[in-house]
């Protein structure tokens, strides 16, 4: 289930950040070296280092993003 999420769910560009803020999708927080879920909900912020879901910042070098990708022409 993990090499699909990697594979089609993985959010890794802005575009595909902003796609999932503009339709109000959710996002899931993995951390790779927890193997756990941090957080599940819409992003409140973001920026070039770190994502905001739910009131905490998550770094984005550090977890893995899954949601919906951005959509290409």
């Amino acid at each position: 289930m993990l090499l699909h999420k990697l594979k089609n769910k993985s959010l890794i560009t802005n575009a595909d950040i902003e796609f999932n803020i503009k339709y109000g999708l959710p996002v899931e927080v993995f951390c790779p070296a927890k193997k756990q879920t941090l957080a599940f909900g819409r992003i409140e912020d973001y920026n070039h280092y770190l994502i905001q879901i739910n009131g905490i910042e998550y770094c984005r070098n550090q977890n893995a993003l899954f949601g919906h990708p951005s959509l290409s022409a």
